[in-house]
């Protein structure tokens, strides 16, 4: 396991902890304490890996899609 998995593997672990200790603690209950705690966390994502900042994802379908599953 290479440096960037193992800091990875920590942040999660970290970002997990804290989701939980949140959500015991009733912090996490509506719509609005959600979304701050996920703009936190990007908050947070960004401090430690800014080179993140304009990262951009495709998502593509693999083997088995059915489009008629997902009608829109």
């Amino acid at each position: 396991m290479d440096v960037l998995d193992y800091m990875e593997r920590r942040f999660l672990a970290e970002v997990h902890e804290d989701f939980v200790d949140k959500l015991d603690a009733g912090l996490i209950e509506t719509k609005n304490k959600q979304e701050a705690l996920i703009d936190s966390y990007c908050e947070e994502i960004l401090k430690r890996y800014p080179e993140w900042a304009d990262l951009q994802v495709s998502v593509v379908a693999g083997a088995g899609f059915e489009p008629a599953a997902f009608r829109l």
